[in-house]
């Protein structure tokens, strides 16, 4: 199994990091503009492998030729968010780098999944879609998969549980409308205020639209403190990467492409999608409440709208 990280800004490298720890990848490889800079980052990690215990991936940096049979490509090049500054500031930014740059990985791999990381995640895979004509399977976002997995933890730190005992499905933008489906939400199996009465023995309710607050600015709460996210982000990345490797068909909150589930279509959105070895696909679709429903309507409108600013028909780099 070979895979390449195309980007080697605070994303590209910390999911280069993720991916070093994976020994089911037989070889790892850098990518990006700055070679030089590239070639350091990657002789600069040879060194840290003779002092491992366990190292026998095959790592490697270079420009885009060095993507050509990867079987999966891991998306974090473009400009970085800055203080203040939503994901969906980013976009004529970020989809022109990203045009440029499949423009010039087309040469070399057409076949490998492709993971997205860069900002706006949705509209970026549509992007890359667009310009690279993969099938939607095989081209997937991380999308709201990091924002599912921070509301587990602001649930299991206020309930006293472990993250791996609550289900949760934050779905839509990854960004500013991103919703959480509450009706879903599960405790060892209990909806979450039946959770509560249980072990309190008192009736008490989730302040839900504050805690979905939270989940929607923990990244911004991040980067104004340190200037970017990257470890999250990146965790999301290899996750995907290790389900992919294993054929686990795991339900991920990932954005995929959709064509037709929720009423959807021509854009991509974060959903449950089965994750295997071809790539992900969208699972039966998640019973919502009337208000959620609208709530998820509105998300893909913002992204149905953006889309469609920045994706045309006829792109020359495909």
């Amino acid at each position: 199994m070979k895979v390449a990280v195309i980007g080697n800004g605070n994303v590209g490298m910390a999911a280069f990091g993720e991916l070093l720890r994976m020994p089911e990848i037989r070889e790892l490889t850098l990518t990006g503009r700055n070679v030089a800079r590239i070639q350091a980052e990657v002789d600069d990690y040879a060194d840290a492998q003779v002092l491992h215990t366990v190292s026998g991936v095959k790592i490697s940096g270079g420009s885009y030729e060095k993507t050509e049979g990867a079987d999966i490509l891991l998306y974090a090049a473009g400009a970085a968010q800055k203080p203040g500054q939503t994901r969906l500031d980013l976009a004529a930014e970020n989809v022109c780098i990203t045009r440029q740059i499949f423009g010039e990985i087309n040469r070399y791999n057409r076949d490998g999944i492709v993971i997205c990381l860069s900002n706006p995640v949705d509209l970026i895979t549509s992007v890359v879609s667009e310009c690279t004509g993969r099938s939607p399977e095989r081209m997937i976002g991380t999308g709201t998969l990091l924002d599912t997995a921070r509301l587990k933890k602001y649930l299991s730190n206020l309930l006293d549980v472990s993250p791996s005992s609550v289900t949760a499905y934050v779905l839509g933008e990854h960004g500013d409308s991103s919703c959480v489906i509450w009706s879903a939400t599960r405790i060892s199996g209990q909806p979450v205020d039946d959770f509560i009465s249980s072990t309190l023995k008192d009736r008490a309710h989730i302040r839900q639209q504050a805690m979905a607050g939270m989940v929607r600015g923990s990244a911004g709460k991040i980067i104004r403190a340190k200037g970017s996210t990257a470890y999250g982000v990146a965790a999301a990345a290899g996750r995907l990467v290790q389900a992919i490797i294993h054929d686990t068909r795991e339900v991920m909150t990932v954005s995929v492409r959709q064509e037709g589930a929720y009423g959807k279509n021509g854009f991509s959105i974060s959903v449950p999608c089965v994750v295997d070895g071809r790539g992900a696909h969208v699972a039966a679709e998640l019973p919502m409440s009337e208000e959620e429903k609208r709530a998820f309507d509105a998300s893909c409108e913002v992204v149905a709208g953006l889309t469609e600013k920045f994706c045309r028909e006829g792109n020359d780099l495909t």
